[in-house]
């Protein structure tokens, strides 16, 4: 009987089921797909969809699956992440988690129990006009700011003022992805606005317009402190080259607090590429 004490001993990593802890309620980017703004501009996004309508809307990048569960399937292991983590509200169900793996060249849109079936096919069609073009292309960036805007507009939005799912694509036509991913431009913070601006600039040196400027994150936020980065602004017509440092607030405690004990029955949509 000892041997058999230990063979179970042994086995019990395989059957034990392992997944990342969250670093806030809105997104969590283990892959580092996101420079520092892009991933404040989208918690700011999916912060406001919660305070507005209630959804909890979470964001999971991972460069694989593999070391946290190699045996299960995407959707699997995305429905036992969501409910892991519980995002929704635990009455009505209606949490969306999107989950993305960029080695393993994969994703999942996931739905709370709370959404019928028919909300799958509507999730379907997000992932493959919107996050898949991008991915397909090497621009993950594009792909998760856009594709979380077209879940928002297309499942969010309206399931939180009671709609059912469209009949077909054509009720949700091309424009109204366009107005979603316009304001996901809306919110992009001032500091992402004013290294834009910084091309009109004249060059201090050369006097010349044609300054570009880009910011590099050294340290990364966390709930319990600060990040840091450098902030490089250069001339293409001179040699002028300036370093500066910057500040990175620590993350919120409005961010970072828990999801509401929602679960999922296993519905919503994958995508490869």
């Amino acid at each position: 009987m000892r041997w058999i004490a230990v063979l179970l001993f042994l086995a019990t990593p395989v059957w034990a089921q392992v997944y990342p802890d969250y670093d806030r309620t809105t997104i969590t980017d283990r892959a580092d797909l996101l420079t520092d703004a892009q991933e404040t501009a989208l918690a700011v996004r999916l912060e406001g969809l919660r305070r507005d309508t209630g959804i909890e809307f979470a964001v999971l990048t991972l460069k694989s699956q593999a070391p946290y569960s190699a045996a299960q399937s995407l959707e699997d292991f995305a429905t036992g992440l969501f409910n892991h983590w519980g995002i929704g509200n635990a009455s009505r169900n209606d949490g969306i988690l999107v989950l993305v793996l960029s080695e393993d060249r994969a994703m999942r849109i996931e739905l709370g129990a709370g959404y019928a079936r028919d909300w799958d096919r509507v999730s379907q069609n997000v992932v493959n006009r919107t996050f898949l073009p991008a991915f397909e292309s090497g621009d993950y960036a594009t792909g998760i700011t856009d594709g979380v805007e077209d879940v928002i507009a297309s499942i969010a939005l309206p399931f939180s003022e009671g709609s059912e799912a469209p009949a077909s694509d054509a009720e949700f036509g091309p424009w109204m992805v366009f107005i979603a991913i316009l304001g996901s431009l809306m919110i992009t913070g001032r500091r992402s606005v004013g290294d834009f601006f910084t091309r009109f600039q004249r060059c201090p040196n050369c006097g010349n317009r044609g300054l570009s400027r880009k910011r590099k994150t050294l340290v990364k936020a966390t709930r319990n402190g600060q990040g840091s980065g450098e902030v490089t602004t250069r001339c293409s017509q001179c040699s002028y080259r300036d370093v500066r440092p910057y500040t990175i607030s620590r993350i919120s405690s409005s961010s970072s607090s828990g999801f509401s004990g929602g679960r999922s029955g296993g519905g919503g949509a994958s995508g490869r590429w």
